[in-house]
């Protein structure tokens, strides 16, 4: 199995003054509280994360019926525009750049691109995959915004969004007490695939609070389980590197099925 194929799974799956943090405070465990708490002004309260630009530097531990794999990543993140990515074993391995319209990955090994759109990933893995949903597993953000239609139950501890998508339902929960999404499960009633995403610690950064530790569960016509443990985080406001070109001898192929 080639390196690149381990690499586009979990890029798939599944991205003025600079301060660098290692994380070496203690995560918090959210989605349990046992004292109550209240929901502010009688709306519902979900704290995203404000940024420019992320750098994280993390290891992931992917398998599915494929794979088995454990690696570190390297991923840059330009709010709702780009996400890239590299993995490093000691030499780069593997380079990704997504973004809303397109994904293209490379194998520094085999000397090979693969390139591909959201519509072909979704439909090889069935699920709908989409930049949004990726972003907000990366930072812990609600994979889509709330609507008027949307179906909002507020709890005393944890609070829950019921959405419906593109013909798929997801159930995402709250904790008031931090007003954090902490979990979403997502379902296509007419596949039965499932999503389920979890974070399951959280810790704060800059005033920020994001989580460190994600997991990640796709069932149906693809079963595969990630899990991204954030290493290390600097928010920016500009600066950081989205370098990506395909150097003229590399094969040129379309992003192969999971």
């Amino acid at each position: 199995m080639r390196i690149t194929l381990v690499f586009a799974t979990l890029i798939i799956f599944f991205l003025t003054s600079c301060r660098s943090n290692k994380l070496q405070k203690k995560g918090v465990d959210i989605g349990k509280a046992n004292v109550d708490s209240t929901v502010t002004g009688g709306k519902l309260v979900i704290n995203e994360l404000d940024f420019s630009q992320i750098r994280f530097k993390s290891d992931v531990d992917l398998s599915s019926k494929a794979i088995s794999q454990k690696f570190p990543i390297t991923i840059h993140i330009q709010k709702d525009a780009v996400i890239w990515a590299s993995v490093s074993i000691g030499l780069e391995i593997g380079r990704a750049k997504i973004t809303q319209d397109s994904l293209v990955f490379m194998d520094r090994f085999n000397r090979r691109a693969y390139m591909g759109t959201w519509n072909e990933l979704s439909a090889a893995s069935g699920f709908e995959l989409s930049y949004n949903i990726l972003q907000s597993m990366l930072i812990g953000d609600m994979p889509f915004p709330i609507e008027s239609n949307d179906q909002i139950n507020m709890g005393a501890s944890v609070s829950s969004v019921l959405q419906e998508r593109n013909g798929m339902v997801f159930d995402n929960k709250i904790d008031n007490t931090v007003q954090k999404l902490f979990e979403v499960k997502g379902k296509d009633p007419g596949s039965g695939s499932a999503l389920d995403l979890s974070f399951k610690s959280f810790i704060t950064e800059n005033s920020r609070m994001l989580p460190s530790v994600i997991s990640m569960i796709l069932s149906g016509k693809t079963d595969a389980k990630l899990e991204v443990k954030h290493s290390r985080i600097e928010f920016v406001e500009s600066g950081l590197s989205f370098s990506f070109s395909v150097p003229a001898n590399y094969k040129i192929e379309r992003l192969p099925g999971i």
